[in-house]
């Protein structure tokens, strides 16, 4: 009888693995479905994509690639949104490094509030801020600058930043940091030899987002910058979308060159990416 109750148990437990499992690759096949459109789209030629969207290219056109980056010049608009999201990354770690370590791990007047003021930025819309911003960069003579990019994008990422920072150093043991002050450490020098090698995952984790937004982002410099000299990646695919006409192949193509930076990001950085978005939602 006892045996009888644990092979139908162990039935029980298999089958709902096997359920589990079905219905994560269904999501998994989900997800990856959009990235395989683009990619055998961006192999393609219009004929063939009209003929069957779905279907796998006969005959791959890999000179889309070259065609894209290098005889259409498109490779200073990568440069460009490399320069645009690698600053508004490295900005947004070293400030929100900054205030994460000042709300989780100090007491002062007036950092509830604060800490709730900076939260609430989380709801102000992207529309809302744009026509105050072009003119307050038109004003400081920022506008078609990298500059000009860089600023507003790192402000609508920071109060995220100090969001997930805070609520991962607050998880910070404080007999280390106890331990730390009674060895004479200053408060630059606990950040550096304890916080921050504690909180690295969350700041992986941030870096990889802020990254993936800054590279991604297309409403701000689409207003912003005009001029090809700044024009990120993202912006310049207007080139390929008429009135009445859009060249998909090459949509798609321009679209998986700025796919491959973020994975090659997130490659990088993914073995503490799931763990810092994780504990920081925990703990927020």
């Amino acid at each position: 009888m006892k045996g009888r109750y644990k092979t139908k148990r162990g039935l029980q437990s298999t089958s709902s693995q096997v359920l589990v499992h079905s219905v994560l690759i269904i999501f998994v096949l989900v997800a990856l479905f959009p990235i395989y459109l683009m990619v055998t789209t961006s192999l393609k030629v219009s004929s063939e994509l009209y003929k069957n969207v779905f279907a796998l290219p006969p005959d791959p056109k890999w000179e889309h690639y070259p065609l894209i980056f290098i005889k259409r010049g498109y490779y200073g608009n990568f440069i460009n949104s490399l320069i645009f999201a690698g600053p508004v990354t490295l900005i947004c770690l070293v400030l929100s490094i900054f205030a994460g370590y000042g709300f989780a791990l100090y007491r002062f007047p007036g950092r509830e509030f604060l800490f709730i003021v900076i939260l609430s930025a989380l709801m102000v819309s992207e529309v809302s801020l744009l026509i105050p911003v072009y003119f307050l960069l038109k004003d400081f003579g920022l506008l078609n600058t990298h500059l000009g990019l860089i600023l507003p994008q790192a402000a609508l990422g920071l109060p995220f930043g100090v969001f997930l920072i805070t609520t991962f150093f607050r998880g910070v043991p404080p007999n280390l940091l106890d331990a730390g002050r009674i060895d004479g450490c200053s408060d630059l020098r606990l950040l550096w030899s304890i916080v921050l090698p504690i909180g690295m995952p969350a700041i992986k984790a941030l870096s990889v987002i802020q990254f993936m937004w800054a590279w991604n982002s297309y409403f701000f410099p689409l207003v912003i910058a005009t001029k090809y000299e700044v024009m990120p990646l993202s912006v310049a695919l207007n080139d390929f979308m008429g009135r009445f006409t859009m060249n998909y192949e090459l949509v798609a193509t321009t679209c998986v060159i700025m796919f491959i930076p973020i994975v090659v990001v997130y490659l990088i950085m993914q073995r503490s990416f799931a763990r810092g978005i994780t504990f920081g939602a925990i703990k927020g």
